[in-house]
């Protein structure tokens, strides 16, 4: 849903550096209920997951590039694991381009999305279906073949829905196993911002108005966010309010006290040492490290860093 982490605009805005967190099991939110709506409330409502999102193209048009690179040079014929694929926003793509695409998610209601949207779909050299794997499953447990793949890619935030050091180890290690020699492995997160993180937790912020997809009803919506250093998780709240009589919305410092609707999201912080220290732990090598999808360094003002790595050969 729109916007999060480091919101600043509502629905139906341009969202070329809004946040997706793809769905993921994290096999320690059972014993947190904030964490289970942390993990599973965005990806409930595929609709409006694909509204708030349908302008979120750049990344999609990265994965691309890096895919037919690595087609090109290594391994034209093997397939390709999207972890947190949801509803297809970058499977699609991909199978367009003509690749096998094995895609992994948690959340049933995405994959339905995605299996009726490839059922709609046809591309010039067959049919969708045919080119496309769907799995419900769980990126700390691939249920995978050793060496059986020759691209992962986790795009928008996947990872930030593993909310422990163990569960990303854990994933990354997943990720040696069924890549094979040489294989490459692609993903990007958020890189934290400590401003943004640190923000009143009372004040709503993006606060703008859409229409609702599938009610056609204007709404307001804003964000606001409880950042946890102990465990480096952001809590994150998107809130859908009527818009109020004779107003064109509200004030962020007096918002509505009853919202006609909120989400939660966690994101699970991941600094650069981290993805370091990851890859290294898990027997990857770290290719590049850099932001926004256009080769820059890291740096202030910067909000994805984007990860290449490769299995040894």
């Amino acid at each position: 849903m729109a916007r999060p982490p480091r919101p600043r605009r509502g629905p139906g805005s341009r969202a070329e550096d809004t946040a997706r967190a793809p769905s993921a099991d994290e096999p320690g939110a059972a014993a947190d209920p904030a964490l289970v709506r942390g993990t599973e409330d965005m990806y409930r409502d595929p609709t409006l997951y694909d509204f708030e999102f349908r302008d979120r193209t750049r990344d999609v048009r990265w994965y691309r590039r890096f895919a037919r690179d690595v087609a090109d040079r290594s391994d034209p014929e093997g397939p390709i694991l999207e972890l947190g694929a949801g509803s297809g926003r970058v499977t699609l793509p991909l199978a367009r381009d003509g690749h096998q695409v094995i895609a992994l998610d948690r959340m049933a209601p995405m994959l339905e999305r995605l299996s009726e949207r490839l059922a709609d779909a046809r591309a010039p050299n067959g049919p969708m279906q045919d080119r496309v794997r769907v799995i419900q499953g769980d990126m700390t447990r691939i249920p995978l073949r050793p060496s059986s793949v020759a691209t992962v890619l986790a795009p928008f935030n996947a990872l930030m829905h593993l909310y422990t050091w163990r569960d990303l180890l854990a994933c990354f290690r997943q990720v040696r196993r069924v890549l094979r020699p040489g294989g490459a492995f692609a993903f990007d997160v958020e890189l934290p911002d400590l401003d943004w993180l640190t923000w009143d937790r009372d004040v709503r912020h993006s606060v703008g108005k859409f229409r609702h997809p599938r009610t056609g009803e204007t709404m307001v919506y804003s964000t606001n966010h409880t950042y946890d250093p102990q465990t480096q998780i952001c809590h994150i709240r998107i809130y859908y309010d009527h818009v109020p009589p004779g107003r064109r919305g509200f004030d962020p410092h007096d918002p509505p006290a009853d919202p006609a609707a909120v989400f939660h999201l966690a994101h699970r912080q991941i600094f650069p040492e981290e993805v370091r220290a990851l890859t290294e732990l898990a027997g990857l090598e770290l290719c590049s490290l850099d932001g926004d999808f256009r080769g820059r360094p890291l740096a202030p003002g910067v909000q994805s860093m984007v990860a290449v790595c490769r299995r040894p050969a």
